[in-house]
Protein backbone atom coordinates (compact mmCIF):
# COMPACT_ATOMS: atom_id res chain seq x y z
CA UNK A 1 0.00 0.00 0.00
CA UNK A 2 1.63 3.93 -0.87
CA UNK A 3 0.35 6.68 0.14
CA UNK A 4 0.28 9.59 -2.86
CA UNK A 5 -0.31 13.10 -1.75
CA UNK A 6 0.14 16.34 -3.39
CA UNK A 7 0.93 18.02 0.02
CA UNK A 8 4.43 18.58 0.58
CA UNK A 9 6.51 16.05 2.57
CA UNK A 10 6.66 17.86 6.22
CA UNK A 11 3.01 17.74 6.35
CA UNK A 12 2.80 13.73 4.85
CA UNK A 13 5.82 12.73 7.56
CA UNK A 14 3.15 14.74 10.36
CA UNK A 15 0.10 12.75 9.13
CA UNK A 16 1.78 9.49 8.61
CA UNK A 17 3.48 9.29 12.24
CA UNK A 18 -0.30 10.61 13.46
CA UNK A 19 -1.75 7.75 11.55
CA UNK A 20 1.04 4.73 11.90
CA UNK A 21 4.01 5.04 8.97
CA UNK A 22 3.88 1.21 9.25
CA UNK A 23 0.48 1.22 7.39
CA UNK A 24 2.19 2.24 3.88
CA UNK A 25 5.02 0.24 2.42
CA UNK A 26 5.39 3.77 0.19
CA UNK A 27 5.23 7.65 0.11
CA UNK A 28 5.29 9.42 -2.12
CA UNK A 29 5.03 13.61 -1.85
CA UNK A 30 4.63 16.61 -3.75
CA UNK A 31 8.91 17.09 -2.90
CA UNK A 32 9.54 13.67 -4.50
CA UNK A 33 8.33 13.97 -7.95
CA UNK A 34 9.15 16.92 -10.58
CA UNK A 35 5.52 16.99 -11.45
CA UNK A 36 2.82 16.24 -8.77
CA UNK A 37 -0.93 15.57 -9.52
CA UNK A 38 -2.94 15.72 -12.30
CA UNK A 39 0.34 14.84 -13.83
CA UNK A 40 0.69 10.48 -13.62
CA UNK A 41 4.31 11.34 -11.98
CA UNK A 42 3.20 10.37 -8.53
CA UNK A 43 1.27 7.21 -8.79
CA UNK A 44 3.84 5.86 -11.33
CA UNK A 45 6.37 6.92 -8.86
CA UNK A 46 4.59 4.71 -6.18
CA UNK A 47 3.96 2.01 -8.41
CA UNK A 48 7.89 1.51 -9.14
CA UNK A 49 8.29 1.88 -5.75
CA UNK A 50 5.93 -0.98 -4.70
CA UNK A 51 7.12 -3.20 -7.81
CA UNK A 52 4.18 -3.40 -9.24
CA UNK A 53 2.41 -2.21 -12.48
CA UNK A 54 -0.38 0.75 -12.25
CA UNK A 55 -2.62 -1.52 -14.31
CA UNK A 56 -2.58 -3.52 -11.14
CA UNK A 57 -3.25 -0.70 -8.86
CA UNK A 58 -6.80 0.83 -7.32
CA UNK A 59 -5.81 4.22 -5.97
CA UNK A 60 -8.76 6.25 -3.83
CA UNK A 61 -8.80 9.24 -4.29
CA UNK A 62 -10.99 12.49 -3.33
CA UNK A 63 -10.57 14.91 -5.69
CA UNK A 64 -10.17 15.51 -9.01
CA UNK A 65 -7.13 16.38 -9.36
CA UNK A 66 -5.90 12.77 -7.79
CA UNK A 67 -8.38 10.92 -10.45
CA UNK A 68 -6.43 13.22 -12.98
CA UNK A 69 -3.54 11.66 -11.90
CA UNK A 70 -4.27 7.92 -11.05
CA UNK A 71 -5.82 7.73 -14.40
CA UNK A 72 -3.13 9.22 -16.39
CA UNK A 73 -0.96 6.53 -14.45
CA UNK A 74 -3.03 3.75 -15.48
CA UNK A 75 -4.43 2.87 -12.29
CA UNK A 76 -8.40 1.73 -11.69
CA UNK A 77 -9.44 4.97 -9.62
CA UNK A 78 -12.17 4.74 -6.37
CA UNK A 79 -13.20 8.59 -6.05
CA UNK A 80 -15.21 9.34 -2.57
CA UNK A 81 -15.59 12.88 -3.29
CA UNK A 82 -14.64 15.31 -0.49
CA UNK A 83 -15.82 18.68 -2.03
CA UNK A 84 -16.82 18.83 -5.27
CA UNK A 85 -18.35 16.57 -7.48
CA UNK A 86 -16.86 13.52 -9.31
CA UNK A 87 -18.36 11.78 -12.18
CA UNK A 88 -18.25 8.07 -12.71
CA UNK A 89 -16.18 6.79 -16.11
CA UNK A 90 -14.81 4.05 -17.61
CA UNK A 91 -12.14 2.52 -14.66
CA UNK A 92 -13.53 5.18 -12.43
CA UNK A 93 -16.22 4.04 -9.66
CA UNK A 94 -17.92 6.86 -7.07
CA UNK A 95 -19.21 5.96 -3.98
CA UNK A 96 -20.29 8.32 -1.31
CA UNK A 97 -17.99 6.67 1.82
CA UNK A 98 -15.43 3.74 2.33
CA UNK A 99 -17.92 2.40 4.87
CA UNK A 100 -18.24 -1.03 2.95
CA UNK A 101 -15.39 -0.60 0.93
CA UNK A 102 -13.13 -4.18 1.59
CA UNK A 103 -10.01 -5.54 0.02
CA UNK A 104 -12.31 -7.62 -2.14
CA UNK A 105 -14.57 -4.95 -3.32
CA UNK A 106 -11.06 -3.45 -4.00
CA UNK A 107 -10.33 -6.37 -6.02
CA UNK A 108 -13.35 -6.54 -7.86
CA UNK A 109 -12.88 -2.71 -9.56
CA UNK A 110 -8.84 -4.19 -11.48
CA UNK A 111 -9.37 -5.41 -14.71
CA UNK A 112 -9.22 -8.88 -15.82
CA UNK A 113 -5.38 -8.18 -17.18
CA UNK A 114 -4.45 -10.40 -20.25
CA UNK A 115 -0.95 -10.17 -21.06
CA UNK A 116 -0.25 -11.74 -24.81
CA UNK A 117 3.23 -11.69 -26.33
CA UNK A 118 4.46 -12.70 -29.94
CA UNK A 119 7.60 -14.51 -30.32
CA UNK A 120 9.87 -16.22 -33.07
CA UNK A 121 11.66 -18.15 -31.80
CA UNK A 122 13.88 -18.78 -35.05
CA UNK A 123 14.19 -22.51 -35.99
CA UNK A 124 12.40 -23.23 -32.73
CA UNK A 125 15.91 -21.68 -30.99
CA UNK A 126 18.29 -24.33 -31.99
CA UNK A 127 20.71 -21.43 -32.92
CA UNK A 128 21.09 -21.39 -29.18
CA UNK A 129 22.76 -23.63 -26.58
CA UNK A 130 20.21 -24.51 -24.03
CA UNK A 131 17.05 -22.35 -25.84
CA UNK A 132 13.93 -24.29 -24.51
CA UNK A 133 15.58 -23.67 -20.70
CA UNK A 134 16.15 -19.62 -21.83
CA UNK A 135 12.55 -19.76 -23.54
CA UNK A 136 11.00 -20.82 -20.62
CA UNK A 137 12.89 -17.97 -18.63
CA UNK A 138 12.23 -15.39 -20.51
CA UNK A 139 8.22 -16.47 -20.36
CA UNK A 140 8.44 -16.64 -16.29
CA UNK A 141 9.83 -13.22 -16.36
CA UNK A 142 7.88 -11.27 -18.42
CA UNK A 143 4.60 -13.01 -16.96
CA UNK A 144 2.90 -13.44 -20.15
CA UNK A 145 -0.53 -15.52 -20.04
CA UNK A 146 -0.79 -16.48 -23.87
CA UNK A 147 2.37 -16.71 -26.25
CA UNK A 148 1.71 -16.70 -30.15
CA UNK A 149 4.44 -18.10 -31.81
CA UNK A 150 6.23 -18.82 -34.78
CA UNK A 151 9.06 -20.90 -36.03
CA UNK A 152 8.39 -23.83 -33.78
CA UNK A 153 10.62 -26.84 -35.02
CA UNK A 154 6.74 -28.58 -35.03
CA UNK A 155 7.53 -29.44 -31.15
CA UNK A 156 7.79 -26.17 -29.47
CA UNK A 157 4.36 -25.31 -28.70
CA UNK A 158 3.68 -28.60 -26.83
CA UNK A 159 7.04 -28.81 -25.21
CA UNK A 160 6.90 -25.25 -23.44
CA UNK A 161 3.33 -26.02 -22.06
CA UNK A 162 4.02 -29.10 -20.79
CA UNK A 163 7.18 -27.73 -18.94
CA UNK A 164 4.84 -24.56 -17.45
CA UNK A 165 1.38 -27.12 -16.86
CA UNK A 166 -0.14 -24.25 -19.53
CA UNK A 167 -2.46 -25.58 -22.44
CA UNK A 168 -1.15 -25.35 -25.96
CA UNK A 169 -2.54 -25.88 -29.98
CA UNK A 170 0.21 -26.54 -32.19
CA UNK A 171 -0.66 -26.08 -36.10
CA UNK A 172 1.94 -27.51 -39.02
CA UNK A 173 5.11 -27.36 -38.62
CA UNK A 174 6.03 -23.66 -37.72
CA UNK A 175 2.93 -22.51 -35.27
CA UNK A 176 1.44 -22.59 -32.35
CA UNK A 177 -0.50 -20.84 -28.98
CA UNK A 178 0.27 -21.81 -25.22
CA UNK A 179 -1.69 -20.31 -22.33
CA UNK A 180 -2.09 -20.26 -18.84
CA UNK A 181 -5.79 -20.28 -19.30
CA UNK A 182 -7.96 -23.32 -20.92
CA UNK A 183 -8.36 -23.65 -24.68
CA UNK A 184 -12.00 -24.50 -25.94
CA UNK A 185 -11.53 -24.49 -29.43
CA UNK A 186 -8.77 -24.37 -32.37
CA UNK A 187 -10.12 -22.49 -35.13
CA UNK A 188 -8.24 -22.31 -38.66
CA UNK A 189 -6.61 -24.61 -40.66
CA UNK A 190 -4.75 -27.91 -38.88
CA UNK A 191 -2.79 -28.42 -41.82
CA UNK A 192 -1.45 -25.26 -42.43
CA UNK A 193 1.89 -25.44 -43.92
CA UNK A 194 5.14 -23.48 -43.04
CA UNK A 195 3.75 -20.12 -43.62
CA UNK A 196 0.30 -18.83 -42.55
CA UNK A 197 -2.55 -18.88 -39.39
CA UNK A 198 -3.74 -20.49 -36.69
CA UNK A 199 -6.18 -19.80 -33.71
CA UNK A 200 -7.22 -21.01 -30.53
CA UNK A 201 -10.04 -20.20 -28.35
CA UNK A 202 -9.16 -19.56 -24.75
CA UNK A 203 -11.81 -18.94 -21.75
CA UNK A 204 -10.39 -15.62 -19.17
CA UNK A 205 -12.71 -15.66 -16.24
CA UNK A 206 -16.43 -15.34 -17.90
CA UNK A 207 -14.96 -13.98 -21.52
CA UNK A 208 -13.44 -15.70 -24.56
CA UNK A 209 -10.89 -14.44 -26.53
CA UNK A 210 -9.53 -15.92 -29.63
CA UNK A 211 -5.81 -15.92 -30.57
CA UNK A 212 -4.62 -16.37 -33.67
CA UNK A 213 -0.52 -16.01 -34.52
CA UNK A 214 0.46 -15.83 -38.12
CA UNK A 215 3.36 -15.89 -40.09
CA UNK A 216 3.73 -14.16 -43.32
CA UNK A 217 6.35 -15.71 -46.38
CA UNK A 218 9.88 -14.03 -45.65
CA UNK A 219 11.03 -13.91 -49.59
CA UNK A 220 11.77 -10.34 -50.93
CA UNK A 221 11.56 -8.53 -48.04
CA UNK A 222 10.09 -5.16 -48.62
CA UNK A 223 13.42 -3.47 -47.94
CA UNK A 224 15.66 -5.05 -49.26
CA UNK A 225 14.29 -4.71 -52.91
CA UNK A 226 14.09 -1.62 -55.20
CA UNK A 227 10.18 -1.86 -55.93
CA UNK A 228 9.62 -2.23 -51.83
CA UNK A 229 5.94 -3.32 -52.71
CA UNK A 230 7.16 -6.03 -55.16
CA UNK A 231 6.32 -9.05 -53.55
CA UNK A 232 3.75 -7.68 -50.82
CA UNK A 233 0.81 -9.32 -53.35
CA UNK A 234 1.96 -12.72 -51.75
CA UNK A 235 1.78 -11.52 -48.14
CA UNK A 236 -1.19 -9.85 -48.68
CA UNK A 237 -2.58 -12.86 -50.00
CA UNK A 238 -1.92 -15.05 -46.83
CA UNK A 239 -2.91 -11.91 -44.37
CA UNK A 240 -6.13 -12.06 -46.21
CA UNK A 241 -6.78 -15.27 -45.84
CA UNK A 242 -6.21 -15.02 -42.09
CA UNK A 243 -9.12 -12.20 -41.83
CA UNK A 244 -11.32 -14.52 -43.86
CA UNK A 245 -10.71 -17.65 -41.42
CA UNK A 246 -10.94 -15.23 -38.15
CA UNK A 247 -14.01 -13.85 -39.67
CA UNK A 248 -16.31 -11.32 -37.34
CA UNK A 249 -14.52 -13.29 -34.31
CA UNK A 250 -14.39 -10.42 -31.46
CA UNK A 251 -12.57 -9.99 -29.00
CA UNK A 252 -9.14 -11.92 -31.28
CA UNK A 253 -6.19 -11.23 -30.83
CA UNK A 254 -3.61 -11.54 -34.23
CA UNK A 255 -0.48 -11.59 -33.48
CA UNK A 256 2.87 -12.63 -35.55
CA UNK A 257 5.97 -12.16 -37.80
CA UNK A 258 4.60 -10.34 -40.79
CA UNK A 259 7.95 -10.20 -42.32
CA UNK A 260 6.73 -6.73 -43.66
CA UNK A 261 6.74 -3.11 -42.08
CA UNK A 262 4.00 -1.12 -41.10
CA UNK A 263 1.94 1.84 -42.88
CA UNK A 264 2.36 3.43 -39.58
CA UNK A 265 6.22 3.67 -39.30
CA UNK A 266 6.77 4.49 -42.60
CA UNK A 267 4.22 6.72 -44.37
CA UNK A 268 6.52 7.24 -47.59
CA UNK A 269 5.36 3.73 -48.81
CA UNK A 270 1.57 2.43 -47.93
CA UNK A 271 2.42 -0.89 -46.78
CA UNK A 272 -0.68 -3.01 -48.05
CA UNK A 273 -0.83 -6.18 -44.97
CA UNK A 274 -0.88 -4.10 -42.13
CA UNK A 275 -3.59 -1.62 -44.24
CA UNK A 276 -5.89 -4.36 -44.72
CA UNK A 277 -5.05 -5.56 -41.08
CA UNK A 278 -6.39 -1.85 -39.95
CA UNK A 279 -9.48 -1.59 -42.81
CA UNK A 280 -10.38 -5.27 -41.32
CA UNK A 281 -11.11 -3.63 -37.65
CA UNK A 282 -8.11 -4.60 -36.30
CA UNK A 283 -5.63 -1.93 -34.39
CA UNK A 284 -2.02 -2.33 -33.71
CA UNK A 285 -1.80 -2.23 -29.89
CA UNK A 286 1.45 -1.05 -30.27
CA UNK A 287 1.25 2.05 -31.74
CA UNK A 288 -1.73 2.90 -30.05
CA UNK A 289 0.27 2.84 -26.75
CA UNK A 290 4.04 4.23 -28.51
CA UNK A 291 2.00 6.39 -30.98
CA UNK A 292 5.52 8.18 -32.21
CA UNK A 293 7.69 6.10 -34.09
CA UNK A 294 10.56 8.51 -34.44
CA UNK A 295 10.61 8.05 -30.24
CA UNK A 296 9.53 4.71 -30.13
CA UNK A 297 10.54 2.69 -32.95
CA UNK A 298 9.62 -0.44 -31.49
CA UNK A 299 11.99 -2.47 -33.60
CA UNK A 300 11.67 -6.11 -33.68
CA UNK A 301 14.52 -6.80 -36.55
CA UNK A 302 16.87 -7.99 -35.86
CA UNK A 303 18.53 -8.30 -32.37
CA UNK A 304 21.41 -10.16 -33.52
CA UNK A 305 21.60 -9.31 -37.31
CA UNK A 306 23.62 -5.98 -37.69
CA UNK A 307 24.02 -3.44 -40.00
CA UNK A 308 23.64 -3.04 -42.44
CA UNK A 309 21.00 -5.33 -41.34
CA UNK A 310 17.60 -2.75 -42.00
CA UNK A 311 16.25 -2.03 -38.46
CA UNK A 312 12.11 -2.21 -38.68
CA UNK A 313 9.14 -3.11 -37.06
CA UNK A 314 8.00 -6.46 -38.18
CA UNK A 315 6.17 -8.16 -35.19
CA UNK A 316 3.09 -7.16 -34.61
CA UNK A 317 -0.03 -7.97 -32.02
CA UNK A 318 -2.75 -6.60 -33.27
CA UNK A 319 -6.28 -6.92 -31.79
CA UNK A 320 -10.78 -5.87 -32.34
CA UNK A 321 -12.58 -5.16 -29.10
CA UNK A 322 -10.06 -5.00 -26.35
CA UNK A 323 -8.52 -1.99 -24.63
CA UNK A 324 -4.82 -1.46 -24.35
CA UNK A 325 -3.09 -0.88 -21.04
CA UNK A 326 0.54 -1.28 -22.21
CA UNK A 327 2.36 -2.32 -25.37
CA UNK A 328 6.34 -2.93 -25.55
CA UNK A 329 9.13 -5.01 -26.84
CA UNK A 330 11.58 -7.38 -25.01
CA UNK A 331 14.97 -8.93 -25.52
CA UNK A 332 17.10 -9.98 -22.72
CA UNK A 333 20.56 -9.51 -22.02
CA UNK A 334 22.83 -7.90 -24.60
CA UNK A 335 22.72 -10.42 -27.82
CA UNK A 336 25.95 -11.05 -29.46
CA UNK A 337 25.01 -10.58 -33.27
CA UNK A 338 25.40 -13.30 -35.85
CA UNK A 339 27.63 -15.82 -36.23
CA UNK A 340 28.39 -15.71 -32.41
CA UNK A 341 25.07 -16.91 -31.26
CA UNK A 342 25.01 -19.94 -29.09
CA UNK A 343 25.73 -18.71 -25.93
CA UNK A 344 23.30 -15.85 -26.17
CA UNK A 345 20.90 -15.73 -23.66
CA UNK A 346 18.34 -14.23 -26.03
CA UNK A 347 17.31 -17.21 -27.97
CA UNK A 348 15.92 -15.36 -30.97
CA UNK A 349 16.72 -13.39 -33.79
CA UNK A 350 13.39 -11.20 -33.51
CA UNK A 351 12.54 -9.30 -30.71
CA UNK A 352 9.43 -10.12 -28.87
CA UNK A 353 5.95 -8.04 -28.60
CA UNK A 354 4.08 -7.99 -24.87
CA UNK A 355 0.65 -6.00 -24.89
CA UNK A 356 -1.52 -5.84 -21.91
CA UNK A 357 -5.06 -5.70 -22.30
CA UNK A 358 -8.15 -5.20 -20.05
CA UNK A 359 -10.79 -7.38 -20.55
CA UNK A 360 -13.31 -4.96 -18.19
CA UNK A 361 -14.17 -5.61 -14.67
CA UNK A 362 -14.05 -8.93 -12.82
CA UNK A 363 -14.10 -10.35 -9.53
CA UNK A 364 -10.35 -10.39 -8.83
CA UNK A 365 -7.02 -9.67 -10.87
CA UNK A 366 -6.32 -12.50 -13.12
Amino acid sequence: TALVTASPRAVADTVLAALGASRFAVSVTADDTEHTKPAPDPYLAACRALGVQPSGCVAVEDTETGVRSAEAAGCAVLAVPSLAPIEAGPGRTVLTGLEDVTVTRLRALLPYRLRVMTWNLWYGGTKVHDHRAKQLKVIAETDVDVVGLQETYGTAAEELARALGWHHHSAGPNLGVISRFPITAAPGDPDVGFYGAAGARITVGEREVEIWTAHLDSARYGPYEEEPLAHEEVRLGQLRDTLRRIGDAAPVVLVGDFNCPSHLDRPGVEWPVTKAAEEAGFRDSFREARPDPVRDPGHTWSPVHAHPEPRDRIDFVLHRGLRVLDSRTYVSGTPRTWPDVEDNDWPSDHAAVITTFSLGSGPATV
